[in-house]
């Protein structure tokens, strides 16, 4: 099973980066200085929006894991659950000071209209915890949490040209800090989650479609922040090329319909 499943991560890791999260044009544009800080506000409008809705899918991953009596995974779920929303301030607090030093309100903030790629991210993560098992649930948020965090992961970087080149005062960018110092340990618990769990191959298989939504969904998530920030609505990263581009192709309907 070992061997099994050290492949197993392997090929997960190997998904994850096709969407890797540094080159995303939300944080690769932050880290080049290509965005104004007008624009990273109007983004972190949009990073709000969808922050603001952590209590319900880490609920959600907890409610599950509990119904499921699955004490393995118990004390990983409830550390998760703890530090994002749990201490003087939640991550929703933490982020709204980026906002508040902008001179937008919270009440302001909530009446922002969400991009697409944030409506999207919003309803895939939440029905994505809600309609899996808390196995499936850690492991949507695993990787995408693995390359958030560390000292070289996307928060990180962001965090620097923040607080650096663009002059956000360390409140203003702690969301960032905070991920950077978080995430790595979050998403390294989830991954070694996946490896001692997913012990057969419908397990790894539920496992592995949980992880290319949850990446699939944050990508859609960072798109939203672009599109919000740019005004073009119909722009997604497909990973590949390094740009922002239609994700597919226009069709055509014949002219006999």
């Amino acid at each position: 099973m070992t061997v099994a499943n050290e492949a197993f991560i392997d090929e997960l890791w190997r998904m994850a980066r096709e969407l890797f999260m540094p080159d995303h044009p939300w944080f690769k544009g932050i880290v080049e200085h290509r965005w104004s800080r007008e624009q990273i506000v109007l983004g972190e409008i949009q990073h709000y929006l969808r922050v603001r809705t952590n209590p319900i899918f880490f609920g959600y991953i907890v409610t599950n894991v509990a119904s499921e009596r699955n004490y393995a995974l118990m004390d990983i779920v409830m550390e998760n659950f703890m530090e994002e929303l749990g201490g003087e301030k939640t991550h929703v607090d933490i982020m709204l000071q980026m906002l508040d030093e902008s001179g937008i309100s919270r009440e302001e903030a909530d009446k922002a209209d969400p991009a697409p790629g944030t409506l999207a991210a919003i309803e895939m993560i939440r029905s994505g915890c809600q309609n899996r098992s808390a196995l499936e649930g850690i492991s949507l948020l695993s990787f995408v949490e693995a390359m958030h965090g560390g000292p070289d992961g996307a928060a990180a970087r962001v965090f620097k040209e923040l607080t650096g080149h663009y002059g956000f005062s360390r409140r203003a960018a702690a969301t960032y800090e905070l991920h950077a110092e978080q995430d790595t340990g979050h998403g390294d618990r989830q991954i070694e989650a996946i490896r001692r769990y997913a012990t057969d191959e419908d397990i790894r298989e539920k496992c592995r479609r949980a992880v290319r939504l949850g990446l699939e969904a944050f990508n859609f998530e960072w798109d939203g922040h672009v599109q919000a920030m740019t005004g073009d609505r119909n722009s997604y990263w497909n990973g590949k090329t390094g740009k922002l581009e239609l994700r597919h192709p226009e069709v055509r309907l014949p002219a006999s319909v």
